[in-house]
């Protein structure tokens, strides 16, 4: 019987990387609005043969509702962003035409994914105080989830870019809060991301741009009060839905 569970697995991971590779190759053959409807599409699909079709659809709007928000944050600090472009199993990401001047910039564009994120939370959780809807429950849940852990201070997530203009420092909480992380699931991307956030310890030091990183205190303290009220937001309600959820 394990042998049958073995062999039905290793179809699945086949088949899903074959999907995933055809997206691949079709979006490196596509461009801008296309490439990001083919990535959606295709992750649609991989998403809908792992959990079923309404909750892989209901996933990838909150997936395009947060990258939205840092498309939109771009658009505000005057940088234009192209995409999203969906990948399966990671998530989502944008390009954006031109780095940000300063860390601030980088910030701002950061804190757009997560707000939009949990707006995205919020109103999940509105549908299903109104309909009952156990689905809308868990998306609720699933965004909550979803931008706190985007907002752990450690690359290559968001919370890296907002920790950089309040104090590079919260990248060592940020490690240790990814390795506990870690420890506790045993998820290789997981691991991937802890791997990452050592080696942006690492070079910090020698690759940090003192101007990049020059900011007034009342700039720092916008981020900081963005980044915590967020953390706050979004760690309540998770506590809130995930009662809802017993």
């Amino acid at each position: 019987m394990s042998q049958w569970k073995v062999i039905y697995f290793g179809r699945r991971v086949v088949r899903r990387l074959w999907v995933g590779l055809m997206g691949l190759i079709a979006v490196l053959k596509l461009g801008g609005t296309m490439s990001a409807a083919v990535s959606m599409v295709l992750s649609l699909l991989v998403y809908a043969l792992a959990f079923g079709v309404q909750f892989a659809a209901g996933f990838i709007i909150l997936l395009l509702v947060h990258e939205l928000g840092h498309v939109l944050a771009s658009r505000v600090v005057g940088i234009k962003a192209a995409g999203p472009m969906f990948i399966p199993f990671i998530g989502a990401i944008i390009h954006l035409n031109k780095m940000p001047l300063n860390a601030k910039m980088t910030a701002n564009i950061a804190i757009g994914g997560p707000a939009a994120g949990t707006i995205s939370a919020m109103i999940c959780l509105a549908f299903y105080l109104w309909t009952d809807s156990v689905l809308m429950l868990v998306l609720s849940y699933t965004a909550c989830i979803l931008n706190l852990f985007n907002l752990i201070p450690c690359t290559p997530l968001d919370g890296e870019r907002i920790a950089a203009a309040i104090s590079p420092r919260l990248w060592w909480l940020g490690s240790l809060v990814i390795g506990v992380v870690f420890l506790y699931t045993y998820n290789i991307f997981i691991l991937v991301i802890f791997l990452f956030s050592l080696l942006q310890l690492w070079q910090g030091e020698e690759e940090k741009d003192e101007q990049y990183y020059q900011l007034t205190a009342f700039q720092r303290f916008t981020v900081a009060w963005w980044y915590f009220g967020l953390l706050c937001v979004l760690g309540f309600t998770t506590l809130y839905v995930t009662d809802l959820l017993k």
